[in-house]
């Protein structure tokens, strides 16, 4: 039996399936939009505790410092005069080569080919790291093996054409705070073998680690001095953790009482040992006596009849 529908049923049956089909949508569309939200606040969460571009942004910042290995400090103005003059110019050389990618930009002295590093830009790299208001005045200084000249005409050092310089090269592993400033815990990796003859590049193994110290100033974190940090090698850390404690004096006389009760108890125990051993012996020397004895009495009875 054929059921027909009125244009009125026909109109409602198309707007009730039209709002199905609208609802689908909106369900599909809210669910796309809580997918996005929770993604998106994930990697919120995550960029909030990764220190990734920061640890690298200090790293940048030591590099200069770290590659000459300077002693401890408290106050940039106590750190090593020459120590700061090396970090200032070889750090500025080493950010120009990781943020241009070399030199195209710099002249060169057109007699010894030597690069022509303003003194404005040394300023800048410094003031990056200890702040704007510290100055250093601009002279030549002498280095181990080189010396890095000042021009006071053009205001530019003359850095001489070398393959590398320093000893260890920075990778920073930790930030946190303490006490109101700012630690970097860096780690020195060393640029050459232990006798100095062959780069060690390809190393990724810190040998010691330092807590560089960062105060807050107008807004921005600025050096202001070098401690010794906590955190250790592991090769240190794992001997340390080997290496017996020593022993209080009174451990140490209780230990030696201790071994000479044990030797007196052993020469007790091996004399009580040796002692039935002689036994044998004596019982021996009596026996041999007796028969003596008896030998001698038989003879002098015999003695005896003989004569009777």
């Amino acid at each position: 039996m054929k059921t027909y529908m009125t244009p009125e049923e026909h109109a409602r049956l198309h707007r009730r399936r039209a709002r199905q089909a609208l609802g689908l949508l909106v369900a599909v569309l809210v669910l796309v939009g809580a997918v996005t939200v929770v993604r998106a606040g994930v990697r919120t969460v995550a960029n909030l505790f990764d220190d990734t571009q920061q640890r690298q942004e200090y790293e940048d910042k030591l590099e200069g410092l770290v590659l000459f290995d300077p002693v401890p400090f408290d106050g940039i103005e106590n750190i090593d005069d020459l120590t700061l003059r090396e970090a200032a110019v070889w750090g500025c050389v080493y950010s120009i080569q990781e943020t241009q990618g070399g030199f195209d930009n710099y002249n060169t002295d057109p007699d010894t080919e030597q690069l022509l590093l303003p003194s404005v830009d040394v300023d800048a790299y410094l003031a990056k790291l200890v702040g704007p208001s510290f100055k250093m005045t601009h002279k030549s200084f002498e280095m181990d093996d080189m010396t890095v000249e000042f021009d006071e005409t053009t205001q530019c050092y003359k850095i001489p054409v070398t393959g590398s310089v320093g000893i260890y090269r920075a990778t920073v592993t930790r930030l946190f705070k303490k006490d109101g400033l700012l630690h970097v815990t860096v780690g020195y990796i060393p640029t050459q073998s232990a006798d100095d003859s062959i780069l060690n590049a390809a190393s990724d193994t810190p040998t010691k680690y330092m807590d560089y110290l960062f105060s807050r100033q107008s807004g921005s974190w600025y050096l202001t001095g070098l401690t010794d940090s906590e955190t250790k090698p592991e090769s240190t850390a794992s001997s340390a953790a080997a290496e017996p404690m020593p022993l209080a004096d009174s451990e140490v006389q209780d230990a030696i009482l201790a071994t000479a009760g044990d030797s007196a108890a052993a020469s007790e125990a091996a004399s009580g040992e040796a002692a039935p051993a002689s036994e044998p012996a004596d019982s021996t020397a009596a026996e041999s006596s007796a028969a003596d004895a008896d030998s001698a009495a038989a003879s002098e009875a015999a003695s005896q009849s003989a004569a009777g």
